[in-house]
């Protein structure tokens, strides 16, 4: 008998979220807490409501969500694993309309940032944002709204009976969205696994982070990613983000270390192991607009 994992995701049923936590817990019986914003999952997770929690933090289209590292850091959660997830757009509304009777699309502002190219040739579209894509086909069904279209995935139009108007509408085919698994503590490691660290710095000054760099180029470390994040209401810190790449759990710990001395500030948000990046799929196959002609 599998067991039920109750997973904090932002949105609702058929959302992005649901998929991804469903992918990368194929072991369990994924039973989702809906949160209509990234800090009320935090506030989930942190309540105890929810084991885990499953949060987007970058779009290989749109960008990365920096404030979800803040959120991470304010609500003291540990990143324990992630996900590249391929995302397909798809325009739905309610059946028997075309995309010409259309005045109105409501989706996440994440999703509009993905489709902008289809979109600006659609220019009677009224562009409106949402929390959540699924939920945004979910208020169209149970309010009847003639006229207005989400986009969402195909389950979210198989759950909500929405028809779909265009398929795979984001601007290009290599679209993959990584998710963080996050929980209110780091678990117990498994050494042979760990190879990837998410840490959080407050440099002083510019030579330090030369120093920095330094130190992570003699351990031979691969910088994932860094960024500066948006200073926040609660504090005047400016934080970095730093994604660091190693061999095993102990290099990276012993690289920490070193880098200590050389920051006002440091703490690890999370040991976990890399995941995979998607292949890149074949170039850009022409959006399917069903219902145009």
């Amino acid at each position: 008998m599998t067991q039920k994992l109750k997973v904090a995701i932002q949105g609702g049923p058929a959302s992005f979220h649901e998929v991804a936590a469903q992918q990368y817990f194929p072991q369990h019986e994924v039973a989702s807490v809906p949160c209509q914003s990234f800090r009320q999952l935090c506030e989930v997770l942190e309540q105890r409501k929810a084991d885990q929690a499953v949060m987007a933090v970058e779009n290989t289209l749109a960008g990365s969500i920096l404030p979800n590292y803040n959120l991470l850091h304010q609500f003291n959660l540990f990143v324990t694993g992630e996900l590249w997830l391929p995302i397909e757009q798809n325009l739905m509304a309610l059946p028997g309309q075309q995309l010409q009777d259309l005045i109105k699309v409501v989706t996440h502002p994440m999703a509009l940032n993905q489709c902008m190219e289809f979109l600006t040739q659609q220019p009677q579209l009224q562009l409106q944002e949402s929390h959540d894509t699924a939920d945004s086909a979910k208020e169209i069904r149970e309010k009847g709204l003639e006229g207005v279209a989400a986009i969402a995935s195909k389950q979210a139009a198989a759950l909500y009976g929405l028809e779909m108007l265009a398929e795979n509408i984001e601007d290009r085919r290599d679209n993959f969205t990584r998710f963080l698994v996050v929980n209110r503590e780091q678990p117990q490691e498994r050494e042979t696994y760990i190879n990837k660290a998410t840490l959080l710095l407050q440099v002083s000054h510019e030579g330090s982070l030369a120093d920095v760099f330094s130190q992570l180029h003699t351990h031979d470390i691969h910088v994932a990613l860094i960024q500066t994040l948006p200073a926040t209401a609660r504090s005047h810190a400016h934080y970095m983000v730093i994604e660091l790449e190693g061999t095993s759990s102990e290099n990276l710990k012993e690289t920490i270390d070193t880098l200590k001395p050389l920051v006002e500030y440091q703490r690890l948000l999370g040991l976990y192991q890399k995941t995979k990046y998607p292949e890149h799929p074949n170039p850009k196959k022409k959006v399917n607009s069903l219902l145009q002609h």
